[in-house]
């Protein structure tokens, strides 16, 4: 007994030997990878998990039954099955040569690699792939990181075996989550199954047209089940049944839902299914950045959608047209909560605004400030003096010089219109009125500099004040009355400023929206260009050595760089590159 107990022995104290001054790191930077591995074994005793010297034990199968299905969380496997674990793991791996002592290395390497896949696998489906906040515009910060030690959970789901529990409790459980998660399985299936049926290019097509044509968009549109109707006697006919599912597709993908396929639509039902499953994925990334639950009741406004959703619970009471940002001056997904609203409210012009977009009119309109109302200040000091624009040159002022304060007051033409509803963020952006009512006849509205325009402000002012003795006369009344008013609400409501280009409705309703921001394209080369830190070796040698970091694996997934660069704060040296394939996660 004491000979077969010599090797487990010997695996504890190697292990205790190369991960002990790992484990007391003072590492709080994050940058070393190496400190959450060494501290899970520390609070495991050391012990190997995953393996022993015949394969895999009883928790490396759940764990790598688990990364086989991490695709239905639109995760790849690929992302943590380096490639001495990519083969089939039907047959178990022996090492029964690591009874040796000498050979004991080997399947030691291992385990502390599945480790190192556990906690990025776990990482990654608690809180994200790619960090949201190291790209501009890209979410909420740390949101869904609070309250969990993961190297911790880890070691305690291990030791009272409930490691499937634990894997389970790391999934959003935003209801949203969830429906674009069975949708997805939906897609793959369309997928394996060929994908969507090509739809020749030509004229629009509309309600009575007769054309072979017509029989592959109704194949098209049965497929993603916005056509229900029986197969009618001919198929190549526009009957009203498919003109119905085509208005039911073209209000799932923003467009204007008028059954006709003209090119617009056209360009939507031809999106490769792979582009879907993708565009699926991206969202669900976003919803492991957010909090399982936006509040009991909630604003949100959808960028994409353009849209602002009054939400109570996970039903929406509320829905109304907004006006986003332009491209260049991108509304930006955050969240606050809202605390007071300003009836007639002035509007101080952002310096930006002012010297790319006011000044230009000024200077070809000398009139411009009066007729809109706006004042001019020498400074932005509270205290600087009213000028008289007149007396201004403004053709000697640029881009770069302009130091007044322009400031517009309480009318008609305000281009905050007669209320805004204050939810203090640094990027200070906010929701408003506007007297551009005509915009939001258009389809896409990223019409504004950054904030939010709404366009049934009374209707979101009576719901925030209905508990606070404002009803909807007193409320017109104080819009016409002129005069700046605050209004503090007695219940704050968070808002959530969102990026979805991809949801699916309560009513299993899949919805796709163009990605005006170019922030799914950016996501996405984000993600597919993650770096990969540990790697566990399977040359001779590099069995010597536990573990080692590296630069990143995609870079040459068959050579291992020296990294001694990256390494600073780790007690394994950087290794030369070895003559035979490395194995990397």
């Amino acid at each position: 007994m004491a000979a077969a107990e010599a090797p487990h022995a010997a695996v504890e104290d190697e292990l205790l030997a190369w991960l002990t001054p790992i484990a007391h790191l003072d590492d709080e930077s994050g940058a070393n990878p190496l400190t959450p591995v060494a501290r899970f074994y520390r609070m495991v005793d050391y012990r190997p998990i995953w393996m022993d010297a015949n394969g895999l034990r009883d928790p490396g199968h759940i764990l790598m039954n688990a990364i086989m299905a991490s695709s239905g969380d639109g995760l790849k496997p690929d992302d943590y099955l380096f490639p001495a674990l990519a083969q089939p793991w039907n047959d178990s791996v022996s090492f029964s040569d690591a009874i040796r002592l000498s050979f004991l290395k080997r399947y030691v390497q291992m385990d502390v690699a599945l480790t190192g896949v556990m906690l990025d696998y776990a990482t990654h489906l608690w809180r994200g792939r790619f960090a949201s906040e190291t790209i501009t515009h890209m979410g909420l910060t740390g949101q869904r990181t609070q309250g969990r030690d993961l190297p911790a959970e880890l070691a305690a789901a291990v030791k009272e075996d409930r490691l499937t529990a634990f894997i389970e409790s790391l999934r959003p459980k935003q209801s949203a989550y969830l429906r674009l998660r069975s949708t997805l399985k939906q897609y793959e299936q369309i997928r394996r199954s060929g994908g969507w049926p090509a739809i020749a290019p030509g004229p629009s097509l509309k309600l009575g047209d007769q054309t072979p044509r017509v029989s592959a968009l109704r194949s098209r549109l049965a497929l993603s089940r916005d056509l229900t109707a029986d197969q009618p006697a001919n198929p190549n006919r526009y009957d009203q049944d498919l003109e119905t599912a085509v208005m039911r597709f073209q209000y799932r993908h923003g467009l204007v839902p008028d059954g006709v396929v003209g090119r617009k639509t056209l360009a939507a039902l031809s999106v490769p299914v792979d582009q879907r499953i993708v565009q699926l994925q991206l969202n669900m990334e976003r919803w492991r950045w957010y909090p399982d639950s936006f509040g009991k009741r909630y604003l949100l406004v959808n960028i994409p959608d353009y849209t602002l959703n009054v939400m109570e619970g996970e039903w929406t009471v509320k829905r109304m047209r907004a006006i986003v940002g332009k491209s260049r001056r991108q509304t930006p997904a955050l969240s606050g909560r809202m605390t007071y609203l300003e009836f007639n409210p002035y509007w101080n012009i952002p310096r930006k605004i002012a010297r790319k977009d006011i000044l230009p009119k000024v200077v070809n309109d000398p009139d411009y400030l009066t007729r809109q109302g706006i004042r001019v200040f020498g400074s932005w000091d509270r205290q600087a003096p009213e000028l008289d624009p007149t007396g201004i040159m403004w053709e000697n002022l640029s881009a770069r010089y302009f130091p007044y304060r322009l400031r517009q007051d309480p009318s008609d033409v305000n281009a905050l219109g007669r209320i805004k509803f204050m939810f203090p963020n640094p990027q200070s952006v906010y929701i408003h009125d506007t007297p551009g009512k005509a915009l939001f006849n258009q389809r896409e509205r990223p019409f504004s500099s950054g904030c939010v325009r709404v366009e049934s402000p009374l209707d979101l002012a009576q719901y925030l004040l209905e508990g606070q003795g404002w009803n909807r006369a007193r409320l017109e009344a104080a819009m016409m009355d002129g005069r700046r008013q605050t209004v503090v609400l007695d219940d704050p409501i968070p808002v959530h400023l969102v990026y979805f280009t991809a949801w699916v409705d309560a009513d299993s309703t899949v919805n796709f929206r163009r990605d005006i921001y170019d922030r799914d394209r950016k996501l996405q080369i984000a993600l597919n260009n993650r770096d990969t830190d540990l790697i566990v070796c399977s040359s001779d040698a590099m069995r010597n050595h536990l573990m080692a970091v590296c630069s990143p694996l995609s870079i040459d997934p068959h050579a291992m760089v020296d990294a001694s660069t990256r390494i600073a704060a780790a007690t394994v040296p950087p290794l030369e590159a070895p003559s035979n394939p490395t194995t990397g996660l």
